[in-house]
């Protein structure tokens, strides 16, 4: 079946000032985070979470997310020493693309996972949480990668017969009908795209990666308030599960990733090999949750207890109050009774000698001059004078 290749004339930067420019990547980011943090904090109100818990995690989330992301792309590149370690500003340089999101979703969840108590949530309603704003922003995220050509599918010829004058003038998308090409492509004529060769058809690998994207959050999002009610981190393992076999289909059809010899297999690459990995350890997480988490209670209409700092200081201070005065009733009580030698009689056991200080007299007690009757002696009634 023969269809059309779509011509893409885009420039990677969307606006530059000077030095300075936005990306169109970089603003596919923003969208993506601006989405899926609202899609979040609406998810969170139902579910009795604050807001005031959600952000500090959001931001340190957001953090390791992107390092973990740019990290586990760095680490996979066939040059990671010509081009990353002996120029480190390359390790930086997300301008420039490449981004894997396996390192964005091990990395965020374990920094939720070790933060959410501070905040006074479950570690396993907090990676809920996670796993359903990522799979909300990897979609718009895509945009970014579609736009930039720096996920490619297998490359389907050396170059086509375009059309003279077809997206002569950026910003441009326009279709081409081939009877050549055995399925549809993207092609890239940007002259300031340096990500893909010009004229140079591709499989669009990012849109099947989107549209794979689109179809996991089709099958959870009608879930995202039901799973945690039945055991919080569910949501996270189903998310988690199906993100590893969306990568595992989608990499046979990227052209630009090497293959990772493993295990005596020859025909994988390493994101399928991670898919691999990611799909074989949802299994005994599902078991992990099931025995430690439990069924998610909370609601609007009974949220969190929060801030858990203020009932903890009062109950503490309520508690340290009552330990003084338990503490001080018998030292009164010592202080006011005559102590005297003796011997106790222990059960099952012989007289055990005690001996203790000689009692100390006090006088009774009887207020100074009393100023506007602020002071009244409640042993008796107060002499005149």
């Amino acid at each position: 079946m023969s269809l059309a290749y779509f011509v893409l004339n885009i420039d990677p930067i969307l606006v530059s000032f000077g030095p300075f420019a936005i990306h169109w990547y970089g603003l596919a980011y923003v969208v993506a985070i601006a989405v899926a943090l609202t899609v979040v904090m609406r998810w969170s109100r139902p579910m009795g979470i604050h807001e005031d818990q959600l952000w500090p995690l959001f931001i340190w989330t957001a953090i390791a997310g992107l390092i973990g992301g740019r990290l586990y792309f760095v680490v996979q590149q066939p040059n990671l020493v010509q081009n990353y370690l002996l120029d480190p500003i390359n390790i930086i340089a997300v301008w420039n693309g490449g981004m894997a999101f396996f390192g964005a979703v091990f990395l965020g969840t374990l920094t939720l996972f070790v933060l959410a108590p501070r905040y006074g949530l479950s570690r396993w309603i907090a990676i809920d949480g996670g796993a359903l704003f990522a799979v909300v922003g990897q979609i718009f995220g895509r945009v970014g990668n579609i736009v930039n050509g720096d996920i490619l599918g297998q490359r389907l010829a050396d170059a086509v017969n375009m059309p003279a004058g077809v997206c002569a003038h950026a910003p441009c998308i326009a279709s081409v009908a081939d009877p050549h090409l055995p399925w549809f492509a993207l092609v890239y004529i940007n002259p300031n795209n340096t990500f893909v060769p010009p004229g140079v058809p591709f499989l669009p690998a990012q849109i099947f990666e989107m549209l794979m994207n689109v179809g996991i959050l089709l099958i959870l999002f009608p879930l995202r308030l039901r799973l945690p009610r039945i055991r919080a981190g569910y949501f996270f393992v189903a998310y988690f599960f199906l993100y590893g076999l969306s990568q595992f289909i989608v990499f046979f059809w990227r052209g630009t990733e090497p293959f990772t010899p493993f295990l005596g297999i020859n025909g994988l690459k390493q994101a399928q090999w991670t898919g691999i990995f990611v799909m074989l350890l949802a299994i005994p997480f599902f078991v992990l949750v099931t025995r430690v988490s439990a069924p998610w209670r909370y609601t609007a209409a009974h949220p969190v207890p929060w801030p858990p700092a203020t009932a903890g200081s009062a109950q503490a201070s309520s508690s340290a109050s009552g330990q003084q005065a338990s503490a001080a009733a018998p030292v009164a009580k010592s202080a006011l009774r005559p102590l005297v030698k003796g011997s106790v009689a222990v059960a099952g056991g012989p007289a055990v000698q005690t001996s203790t200080a000689p009692a100390v007299e006090l006088p009774p007690w009887r207020p100074t001059r009393p100023t506007g009757g602020a002071l009244r002696n409640v042993f008796g009634r107060p002499e005149s004078g």
